[in-house]
Parts: structure tokens; C-alpha cells; sequence
């Protein structure tokens, strides 16, 4: 199976420490809002539906436009009506919005995160959207396969609830990180190993440790890792 990064926003600029907890502030990064395509399994799999650039920015982010859904899927033949499987790492408005737009698919989602996303905290009760009433939503606790060849894990600490997709590859295990994170987050630079960083926790975070402990889980599973908001993905077209 391949994995196609399909890019539906950016964010521009913001500080690396709002990824890399403790680590990099005052450095002006970008960094994409994404879904990701699974092409080969048994099914038509997203993971994730993105947001676009004027959602973000009316949350308060430096969001910036670059395709809807419908525009990215039509370059690849396809549309929102073809996709029968949605994964959603978590209900945080820029990796699930527009959820209504795909009718006719599954919506895989931990009992755990719908749970927080419709009390947050006050804290948090801005960030998270809720599945619409219409949507088929398939409540899952814990790892589970979807289909051969494509498991999700759950990883929580940037939300309760959040969770990652196992994807076999031809060059070993592939990871998409439910984690808001770059891809600092799993292999810091080197000056940040000498000072003894093996790994950095989300930026965001609902419990830290637990999300640090979810970022070496997803190292530990996959030969390769997909940090979801690294603005490198935005120049690939098929992964690994």
C-alpha cells in the first residue's frame, strides 16, 4: 500500500514550540493541514479530513487556503461520495472538519475522544467539532484492525482519545500520527540529542507524559513515521 499527503491548508508563521513542547521557541516555522489518502487496501481510506485556511483563521490561527477536499480528490479521480472509510485521529477542528462532506463512508473514532469532545474542558472547548447526527460513526476502544494491512493504535495524550494508522508498506510499517506534530517531534536535531532529547512531546497536549509516551510508542511500531503537520509532505505526492 502507498500513502498520498494531500494538503489542504497551511499554517504561516507560527513558533516551533507550539509542536516541539519546550523546545524551539521564537523559530517562525510552517507547518500543512492535511488528509491522508490510503491507496491499495481493499477499501478507499482517508485518515482525517483537514481544514481549510479560512476555518483556521477564524479560530484565531494564521491559516492560508490552498484546495478544499473535492478539489484535491478530483485531481486523483476521485470524490468525497468514493471515500468509504474515514479515520479520524481526533476531533480537533483542523484533522476533522468538513466531516459532512463524506456521506457514504465509516467514520473510525475512539469512545473516548467523542466523549471528551462533547464536555472539554474550558481550556480546550474551542478546538474540538463534533460528528454530524447523520454520520455512520463506528465507536472503537483500543487498537484494532480496519481492513488487511491498515490498524489504527491508540496514542493519547494530545487528546484523550487520539489515535494512529498502522499502514503496511513495501518498505516496512508506515505510521500517520494522530500526535500534533513535526518531524522534530520523533527525531530531534542533533544538538537536541546531546542534550539528551531522544523525542519531544506535542506541543499540544491534554497530558504530556502520556503523549511522550505516545510519540516512542509510534517510533517503537513503524520504520516510517508521518509527523501530520510537517509542511514537508506538501512536496510529496506518494509515501514511503
Amino acid at each position: 500500500m502507498i500513502v498520498k499527503p494531500v494538503l489542504i491548508s497551511k499554517e504561516s508563521p507560527i513558533d516551533q514550540g507550539f509542536m516541539t513542547y519546550l523546545y524551539g521557541y521564537g523559530t517562525p516555522i510552517t507547518i500543512g493541514v492535511y488528509f491522508w489518502l490510503i491507496e491499495g487496501a481493499e477499501k478507499k481510506i482517508i485518515v482525517d479530513t483537514g481544514a481549510s485556511g479560512d476555518l483556521i483563521k477564524a479560530a484565531g490561527f494564521p491559516g492560508i487556503n490552498y484546495q478544499s477536499q473535492e478539489e484535491a480528490l478530483e485531481k486523483m479521480g476521485l470524490s468525497p461520495e468514493d471515500i468509504e472509510i474515514v479515520i479520524l485521529t481526533h476531533l480537533h477542528f483542523d484533522h476533522a472538519a468538513d466531516m459532512e462532506k463524506f456521506k457514504k463512508a465509516v467514520f473510525y473514532l475512539q469512545k473516548d475522544e467523542l466523549a471528551y469532545a462533547q464536555n472539554p474542558h474550558p481550556t480546550q472547548q474551542g478546538w474540538f467539532v463534533l460528528p454530524p447526527a447523520d454520520l455512520r460513526v463506528e465507536l472503537i476502544e483500543g487498537d484494532q484492525v480496519v481492513v488487511p494491512g491498515v490498524e489504527i493504535i491508540k496514542t493519547p495524550g494530545h487528546t484523550p482519545g487520539t489515535q494512529s494508522v498502522l499502514v503496511d508498506t513495501d518498505k516496512g510499517k508506515l505510521c500517520i500520527s494522530g500526535l500534533c506534530t513535526i518531524e522534530a517531534n520523533y527525531y530531534p536535531p542533533e544538538e537536541a540529542q546531546k542534550m539528551g532529547f531522544s523525542a519531544f512531546t506535542p506541543g499540544i497536549h491534554i497530558n504530556a507524559l502520556e503523549a511522550f509516551d505516545s510519540v516512542m510508542k509510534i517510533k517503537e511500531k513503524a520504520e516510517i513515521v508521518i509527523a501530520p503537520h510537517d509542511i514537508k509532505y506538501a512536496e510529496q505526492e506518494i509515501l514511503p
